[in-house]
């Protein structure tokens, strides 16, 4: 045995069983993870859990931030729960169907309301990578941000975007099209369509302020909001622009991708197609329509007798003719030629 093997041995072997411990639920061995995790609720959904702590998928470094060792936290509580309004600390209960997540950042606690609704274990990572994403930018930021980052953050990182998130968008646009980042704030507090507009708009923002410098710009402003910075300062700081122009880029964006000219031209597209099926359509009914005019004219063309159009046979083979009468002057119809 090599000279200091034992003494890492002895470590991994303490590691594994603080890993086993009851009630731990701690997920040490997935890279990225917090070095301890508590699991709180029913012995069914601790087991859960314990599956979304085991997952690397969860622990995807965030845009930014990183691992959560990189942003500083080494421990989180975590509730799973069917119902958010019992069973948790009273601090952090939603009484609000619609609320599927819930997260105390500076506490570094999270619940999650589990059920059919979030399309199983898939749906409830993604809940769960956006709280721990409101973790993380708090600890990152060390709690100075704008509500509207946090929540368009905890959108960006967890990948919640879908193509009907793009129409309701269009749908806002259709309703009102006065839009500022401090407004969106106010719909967090409104109704449930409202407060998911806010998400939606928030996730825009971030999206945006991501394409100005990437990863590395995130991070910029990031470390400057956590050393005392505004969100206009660390913004000019990093990028050399104030928030107002920030703000004009971001409705820009929005104008281009999801106002007016963005359903007039998905409007377009989708007339386009309707033409084209149509037209489909018609040119194939033409075409059976002629095919089945040739056989009609072929099935004529087989009827006509063989003895010309002006004589018909019936079935015994006699012919009638109706022609003038045999001997007939061709000038006077009817009876013999008289002689003068």
């Amino acid at each position: 045995m090599k000279r200091g093997s034992w003494p890492i041995a002895a470590r991994r072997a303490l590691l594994l069983l603080a890993a086993l411990s009851p009630g731990s639920g701690a997920a040490q061995s997935v890279p990225g993870a917090p070095t301890h995790i508590e699991l709180h609720g029913p012995a069914g959904l601790r087991n859960v859990g314990r599956t979304l702590m085991s997952d690397p998928a969860t622990w995807r470094p965030l845009p930014g931030i990183g691992t959560f060792a990189q942003a500083g936290i080494d421990s989180l509580d975590i509730w799973l729960t069917p119902d958010l309004d019992r069973d948790v600390p009273a601090d952090l209960r939603q009484g609000e169907p619609w609320v599927a997540g819930v997260a105390d950042p500076a506490g570094r606690r999270i619940v999650l309301r589990s059920g059919g609704a979030l399309g199983g274990p898939g749906g409830l990572r993604v809940v769960l990578r956006h709280e721990l994403a409101h973790v993380a930018l708090n600890a990152a930021t060390n709690g100075n941000h704008p509500r509207w980052l946090t929540e368009g953050y905890a959108q960006y990182a967890s990948g919640e975007w879908g193509w009907e998130d793009a129409w309701q968008l269009q749908t806002t646009f259709l309703r009102r099209g006065a839009l500022s980042l401090r407004s969106i704030d106010l719909r967090f507090r409104a109704h449930p369509v409202e407060a998911r507009t806010g998400y939606l708009l928030a996730y825009t923002a971030v999206h945006d302020l991501a394409a100005l410098g990437g990863e590395a710009g995130l991070r910029s402003v990031f470390r400057r909001l956590r050393d005392g910075s505004s969100f206009e300062e660390a913004i000019w700081r990093t990028y050399g622009i104030r928030e107002e122009d920030f703000e004009r880029r971001w409705k820009r964006s929005l104008v281009d991708r999801y106002g007016w000219l963005y359903v007039l031209s998905r409007a377009g597209v989708f007339w386009v197609g309707v033409t084209g099926l149509v037209l489909f359509v018609a040119l194939r009914r033409a075409r059976d329509d002629r095919r089945r005019l040739a056989i009609l004219r072929a099935e004529d063309r087989a009827a006509v007798p063989s003895g010309g159009p002006w004589s018909m046979s019936d079935s015994s083979g006699s012919s009638e003719h109706y022609g003038p009468p045999r001997g007939a002057d061709p000038d006077m119809p009817g009876g013999p030629p008289r002689s003068d």
